[in-house]
C-alpha cells in the first residue's frame, strides 16, 4: 500500500490543495493509499520514522518542498526497504529542479502505478563534531544531519537562517515569488557575515588553507537557495560530491559574481574554488551557521561532509 505523507500547512495551503488535486487521480488510477497528515506534535520526520522502521517495504508519496524532503530523509530508517515518490510544492523547489521534475500530476500517478524504482540517489550527511546554538551555547554532543540537495557552512547557511525567521517569505509565497526570498536575505547578509580562516581537507589526504573563507557549499543535485547553480556539474548518482567555496572576496566581487550564479558560470572566477570529492573536513576560525537543504539549527566550526553508504530509490 501506498503511504502518502502530506504537510496541510506547507506553503501557504498549496500543499493541502495539490493533495487534493492528486487524491481523485490515485483512486481513478486504482492504487490503494494510506495518508498521514503531519502536525506540531507529530512532524513529517516522525510519521517517516515510523513508516521505515518495521523492515518491511515502504513506498512513500510525499508532498511538500525541499525542506519536507530533508525531514524525509532524516526520517527512514531502512533505506533498503523504503521507496520515495515526490510531489513538489514547495517555494524553492530546488530538488525538483535538479531532477528535471516537471511532469504533471497525472502523469506523476500514472508512473506511480509502474511500481518501478526510477532512479537511486546519493545521499549527503554532515557531521558537526562541535555544535552551538544561535547564542553559541554548546551542544553536549556531536550533531548529524542527512541531505539530498546540498549541505553549507557560512554565507549560504547564513542567508538560510534569515530566510527561516523572515516575514517576507510568506508575502513573496502568496505571489508566487518564494525563490526570491534567497536573494532578498542574500543583500542584506553580505554586508554582515564574518569571513575567516579555514582548513578543508578533502578525502582524508589534501589539504586547502583559505584565508578569507565566505562558504564552502557540498553540492550533491546542481542547485540550491531558489535555482542558484553553485554545483554547475553535480550529479545526485555519480558517487561524489561537488564542492563550492568562495574565499577572499570582496562585497564588490559579490555582486559581480553571484548574478552568474544562476547559469553555473561563476565558477569562471578568482576566489571561487571547486573540488569534487566523496568527503571534506573543514575547520573554520570561528563558528558559522550550517545549512542542510536549507534548514538551520546549529552553528559549527568543525564539521565533516560526506556521502553514505545507502541511496535514496525513488519511483518518479
Amino acid at each position: 500500500m501506498l503511504q502518502v505523507i502530506v504537510n496541510p500547512a506547507g506553503a501557504g495551503g498549496k500543499t493541502m490543495k495539490k493533495w487534493l488535486e492528486a487524491e481523485p487521480l490515485l483512486k481513478a488510477a486504482s492504487i490503494d493509499y494510506d495518508v498521514s497528515f503531519s502536525t506540531l506534535q507529530h512532524g513529517i520526520r516522525e510519521i517517516t520514522e515510523e513508516l521505515t522502521s518495521a523492515g518491511e517495504p515502504a513506498d512513500l508519496l510525499v508532498f511538500g518542498g525541499d525542506g519536507t524532503m530533508n525531514l524525509v530523509v532524516n526520517g527512514i530508517r531502512d533505506f533498503a526497504h523504503t521507496r520515495i515518490a515526490f510531489i513538489t510544492c514547495g517555494s524553492g523547489n530546488d530538488l525538483a529542479k535538479s531532477l528535471n521534475m516537471k511532469y504533471p500530476l497525472k502523469q506523476a500517478v500514472e508512473t506511480l502505478k509502474e511500481g518501478k524504482t526510477k532512479r537511486e540517489l546519493d545521499v549527503g550527511r554532515v557531521t558537526m563534531h562541535t555544535a552551538f546554538d544561535k547564542d553559541l551555547v554548546p551542544a553536549d554532543r556531536e550533531i548529524t544531519r542527512l541531505f539530498n540537495i546540498s549541505c553549507g557552512i557560512g554565507f549560504d547557511a547564513e542567508i538560510c537562517a534569515f530566510v527561516q525567521d523572515s516575514a517576507m517569505k510568506k508575502k513573496l509565497n502568496k505571489v508566487n515569488l518564494g525563490k526570491l526570498i534567497y536573494l532578498y536575505e542574500a543583500l542584506h547578509v553580505i554586508f554582515t557575515t564574518k569571513q575567516g580562516k579555514a582548513r578543508v581537507i578533502f578525502d582524508d589526504n589534501e589539504i586547502r588553507e583559505y584565508n578569507e573563507m565566505l562558504f564552502t557549499a557540498a553540492m550533491n543535485e546542481p542547485y540550491e537557495g531558489g535555482g542558484f547553480r553553485f554545483g554547475a556539474d553535480a550529479a545526485a548518482d555519480d558517487g561524489m560530491l561537488d564542492f563550492c567555496t568562495g574565499d577572499s572576496l570582496s562585497r564588490y566581487d559579490f555582486f559581480r559574481i553571484f548574478p552568474y550564479a544562476y547559469s553555473g558560470s561563476h565558477v569562471k572566477f578568482s576566489g571561487v574554488h571547486m573540488r569534487k570529492a566523496k568527503k571534506a573536513e573543514i575547520f573554520s576560525e570561528h563558528p558559522l551557521w550550517i545549512h542542510t537543504d536549507g534548514e538551520i539549527e546549529w552553528m559549527s566550526d568543525h564539521v565533516t561532509m560526506e556521502l553514505i553508504p545507502e541511496k535514496l530509490k525513488m519511483m518518479l
